[in-house]
């Protein structure tokens, strides 16, 4: 008899015990089942204060047989008593599928704030000559409310406050809510389970087709959405976005019936982009060289959506909008486009996507044609005064000065202005830019204007440069 109690506490501690020994300690794993990294275990000792939380996380993260205990309980879940167990989705009525629904966060300076941006951006592409539209994307449960879970009081306080503001404040732009909400009425334009954070390529088609009315309206080149270039096809879904959790449900794709674009790699890897936020495609349109060139900040919802676009344009460069797009001059510069299209969802449109202290303190650079009877005057001293061309795509020019503050700065190449923000690191200040180098093939000197902050003054200094061998 105490043979088998010693056996029953062995087999138990053992059971205990072996989700322990299975431990998963591969480094940068990222879990099948939220689509998330998943805590290593050099994080736990980075930050002391939090290393408790962490070792938690850790354990919790990397507990053996985790994936398969939490299957096992989510499918159970769902098959037994209807309901979701996952990070990411929750059910709403009808088997719809929504993104985890927090509880209403109404920030109305951020409204304020993100709107006087978007004004400046816009009043920016203006004065050089550059068509600009911002267009507002809207979530599923602002389109499909009627399914949410039941009881769930849906807020829209911060997207119709930013709506006013944007009418108030003269913003050229579309509201793709209002094209959803008509669109619905004749079409499925959110996948009732598939992507819960997304429309469907359906909805994408109603959403941008209206951006390319929009467009077409600020420039004639660019013509109307041309449907017959598409052609539908029925697409099974398995599990949800970015999960495992299985589904059983058809989507319609549309895929181009000729394919004419020619993706651009030269600069992936040069362009500076927030490190958390890096998509980018540049297309080059075959078969419309004399189209426009259209320069994109967008968020996923444009994510393998560019088709639907391109054919509009000569050609095409699309920058992931988070915190990328409060540092549009830099992009401008580079690819000198025609027109700017900045898109962004109402659910994220929030501070950790767009900061605010940033968009605060960012001023509008004006054109520099704009000023008038400014005086010259020794306001900063450079001493780096030759840079180096770079041997690949882009060359990269920093510019370190001191003296007192200055506003911002023009540089002058080949007759072509550069809008140059101040930066700081450390207490160093510098201004900076990046070229496509052939435009800098033949070039061996440049002129930079540093504007005093009052807007009175301003020095030229000329610098030089040179092949880098």
């Amino acid at each position: 008899m105490k043979k088998i109690y010693k056996f029953k506490i062995i087999l138990f501690l053992g059971i205990i015990a072996l989700p322990l020994v299975f431990m998963n300690f591969e480094k940068d794993v990222v879990s099948e089942i939220d689509n998330r990294m998943l805590v290593d275990f050099d994080e736990i000792f980075d930050d002391s204060d939090e290393a408790i939380y962490k070792f938690e996380s850790f354990v919790n993260d990397r507990i053996g047989f985790r994936s398969r205990m939490v299957k096992s309980y989510s499918r159970g879940m769902d098959i037994l008593l209807d309901e979701m167990v996952h990070p990411n989705y929750q059910y709403g009525k009808d088997g719809y599928v929504y993104l985890k629904l927090p509880e209403t966060n109404v920030d109305l300076r951020f409204q304020e704030l993100f709107s006087s941006f978007i004004k400046d951006f816009e009043t920016y592409c203006n004065d050089r000559g550059i068509k600009f539209l911002y267009t507002l994307e809207p979530s599923k449960s602002t389109i499909y409310p009627e399914y949410l879970p039941e009881g769930y009081i849906r807020s829209t306080e911060n997207l119709d406050y930013l709506t006013e503001l944007l009418n108030e404040k003269g913003i050229n732009y579309l509201s793709n809510v209002d094209t959803l909400l008509k669109a619905k009425e004749e079409a499925q334009v959110f996948d009732p389970k598939y992507d819960a954070g997304h429309w469907n390529e359906t909805g994408a088609i109603y959403g941008i087709s209206a951006m390319i009315d929009r467009l077409n309206d600020l420039d004639s080149r660019v013509g109307s959405f041309d449907i017959n270039r598409f052609e539908q096809v029925q697409y099974l879904n398995t599990t949800l976005m970015s999960s495992d959790f299985p589904i059983n449900e058809t989507t319609t794709h549309y895929e181009l019936k000729e394919y004419n674009l020619e993706y651009i790699e030269d600069y992936e890897n040069e362009i500076r982009r927030h490190e958390d936020f890096r998509y980018y495609n540049h297309y080059v349109n075959t078969t419309n060289p004399e189209g426009p060139k259209l320069l994109i900040f967008a968020g996923s919802y444009f994510n393998n959506k560019e088709k639907f676009i391109t054919g509009n344009f000569s050609e095409v460069m699309k920058i992931h909008n988070y915190r990328n797009v409060l540092d549009y001059e830099y992009y401008i510069n580079i690819y000198q486009p025609d027109i700017v299209l900045f898109e962004s969802t109402e659910y994220t449109n929030t501070g950790y996507h767009y900061p605010k202290k940033t968009m605060e303190n960012k001023t509008l650079i004006k054109n520099i044609n704009s000023y008038e009877n400014l005086k010259e005057d020794d306001i900063v001293e450079v001493k780096e005064t030759t840079f180096n061309k770079s041997s690949t795509n882009l060359t990269d020019v920093v510019i370190p000065y001191e003296g007192e503050d200055v506003l911002n700065a023009y540089a002058v190449i080949n007759e072509r202005v550069l809008d140059l923000q101040v930066k700081m690191v450390e207490d160093n200040k510098y201004v900076g830019f990046s070229i496509i180098n052939e435009e800098i093939a033949d070039t061996d000197t440049f002129d930079i204007y540093f504007l005093s902050k009052d807007e009175e003054r301003y020095e030229k200094v000329e610098l030089e440069l040179i092949n880098n061998e």
